[in-house]
């Protein structure tokens, strides 16, 4: 059972992600509670649904299921971006105070950190 990915370097991703919420929330807890809030909503707008895509895109592997990859891979995808938006407009309408700074801080910190994540991983 060779990949390109090692499923389990990619589920390490994910804890990285999660463990930059964490992060993210700690940081922004020095600054007051609301930040506080609003960082663990932010990082977790995008730690789920990057969990529900790798989740999704690696259901099926090897050679003879290369039409289901493909389907899987798109599908979690388009998944994963309706996920985001969708927490986003519920955040915005729904969660008051927010602080709208350290929503997108650590949401791009989570984001970005599967860049500096996957170099340990050496990929």
């Amino acid at each position: 059972m060779s990949s390109i990915f090692p499923r389990q370097a990619v589920y390490k991703l994910i804890v990285v992600q999660f463990g930059l919420t964490l992060l993210a929330t700690a940081i922004a807890w020095i600054h007051s509670d609301v930040a506080a809030k609003s960082a663990l909503l932010g990082g977790l707008t995008c730690a789920i649904p990057s969990a529900y895509f790798v989740w999704r895109a690696f259901r099926y592997s090897g050679a003879r299921m290369a039409d289901k990859v493909v389907q899987s891979l798109y599908q979690g995808e388009a998944w994963k971006f309706m996920l985001t938006a969708l927490s986003f407009a519920v955040i915005f309408v729904r969660v008051e105070p927010l602080n709208v700074p350290a929503l997108f801080v650590a949401f791009m910190t989570v984001q970005l950190g599967h860049l500096a994540s996957a170099r340990m991983t050496n990929f």
